[in-house]
């Protein structure tokens, strides 16, 4: 499946890795390469994750604390967020009805 990353994930991303990027040189690569493995694993099988209490599809990233949120439209995976531990997840709700 194609996968298409909202403006807000793609902030997110930005912002991830410059957060870890502060906090060591190179940790910031690692997270970015750790979101794209977790997305061909989305892609590969969205199916395989279930739908939370959102109704979206959260896919949690192996090394680092923060779970990729996505929808399936037809044949098309929309990821509408990538949260790190810490941050405040009610936020998500706004962006949630903002990709429908």
């Amino acid at each position: 499946m194609i996968a298409r990353l909202t403006a807000d994930t793609q902030r997110d991303l930005l912002r991830g890795i410059a957060w870890f990027e502060k906090i060591s040189t190179g940790l910031g690569d690692q997270f970015e390469l750790e979101f794209y493995r977790a997305l061909d694993r989305i892609k590969s099988d969205p199916y395989l994750f279930a739908p939370n209490h959102t109704g979206y599809r959260p896919c949690r990233l192996k090394r680092f604390t923060a779970v990729v949120y996505f929808r399936i439209d037809e044949e098309l995976i929309i990821v509408v967020g990538l949260f790190t531990s810490g941050e405040d997840e009610r936020n998500l709700t706004d962006r949630l009805l903002d990709s429908r």
